[in-house]
């Protein structure tokens, strides 16, 4: 198998790991297409490649809020490694033959239907299962020994054993690091089993820095000015310490994401009558309950000088400003 220089391909110093060897046989129809755009942090990089040069039979786990990039840093480096993905999204209804396979019924004949596990273990592939946290745990117990690199006995297609391919690889993402949501943000995220969640390596990520979110909207926006840029980021920080109930604030009822970010530079962008305030509005504001939008917007009148200034810069978020939900669950 080919062995690669890492340094080269994502064009970065001080990477934990030089060289790997990668497959060299890959579907060109499952290796993800690269997003020239995309801007890798390098500790998050490192990580990543850390777990994919060096498994030592664990698997991946990727924790973070949402919109902040866990799948995309995952297709893009094994984009540009040219490493084949079978991705899936998983939910409440998944069952594990959703994974495995099922037997189906093809040109009147009975046949088994390998799913997306099966395929990456035999050629090498990542697997990618977004939404981890939102299969039921006794379903997610079958790839128990699957995640330890262990063959795979599927008993529906007669007792068939499939061993993983060496360069076979998983990835789960989820909001959550598998312990629930106490915050009620991500509904259905459920506490997963810790006999399961002893086979993953944990990597949590947060937003990009402020000057990493500038270049990331500054790539995809070349038209914007940097002033402009800036003080978009500048608002998105603003609102999320504002949100972040670790630091004794009140939460707003909506994540300020990288995504949210990116939708409403693109509205400025596309549109050059937008002002700073609607493409909020439409982007982010317009979701939340009114005493909560009053506020974001009274934020970007601050920052953008859409209004009077509101002084609410820097300042603890009024009590009055709590969403219903949760001034409940105080309660």
């Amino acid at each position: 198998m080919p062995e690669v220089n890492l340094s080269k391909i994502f064009r970065a110093e001080h990477l934990c790991v030089d060289v790997m060897q990668i497959p060299n046989d890959q579907d060109p129809l499952s290796i993800p297409a690269v997003d020239e755009n995309y801007i890798f942090e390098l500790p998050l990089l490192n990580q990543l490649l850390l777990y994919l040069a060096c498994p030592q039979h664990d698997c991946l786990f990727l924790s973070g809020p949402a919109g902040c990039g866990k799948t995309s840093v995952a297709l893009q480096a094994a984009a540009r490694l040219k490493w084949g993905v079978e991705q899936l999204t998983l939910s409440a209804r998944t069952e594990a033959c959703d994974l495995i396979g099922h037997a189906t019924l093809r040109r009147g004949e009975l046949v088994y239907e390998y799913g997306p596990l099966v395929r990456a273990m035999r050629l090498g592939e990542i697997l990618i299962l977004n939404e981890i946290d939102l299969m039921p745990p006794g379903e997610l117990s079958a790839l128990n020994d699957v995640l330890e690199g262990r063959a795979l006995t599927i008993t529906q297609n007669f007792g068939e054993r499939v061993q993983p391919s060496p360069y076979f690889r998983v990835i789960a993402t989820a909001n959550t690091k598998g312990m629930g949501d106490p915050m009620g943000f991500y509904n259905g995220a459920r506490q997963l089993n810790q006999a399961f969640l002893d086979r993953w390596r944990f990597v949590e990520l947060g937003y990009p820095e402020a000057k990493v979110e500038e270049a990331i909207i500054a790539k995809a926006n070349p038209q914007l000015k940097k002033s402009r840029i800036s003080d978009l980021v500048r608002l998105a920080n603003e609102i999320r310490r504002t949100s972040c109930p670790d630091e004794g604030r009140p939460s707003l009822s909506a994540p300020f994401s990288t995504r949210v970010l990116l939708r409403i530079a693109s509205l400025l962008s596309v549109c050059s009558k937008l002002d700073e305030s609607k493409a909020l509005e439409m982007g982010f504001a317009a979701r939340l309950p009114e005493h909560e939008r009053e506020y974001v917007m009274r934020l970007c009148a601050d920052i953008f000088g859409n209004g009077e200034k509101s002084e609410l810069m820097g300042r603890k978020v009024p009590k009055r400003m709590l969403s219903k939900h949760h001034e409940e669950k105080d309660e």
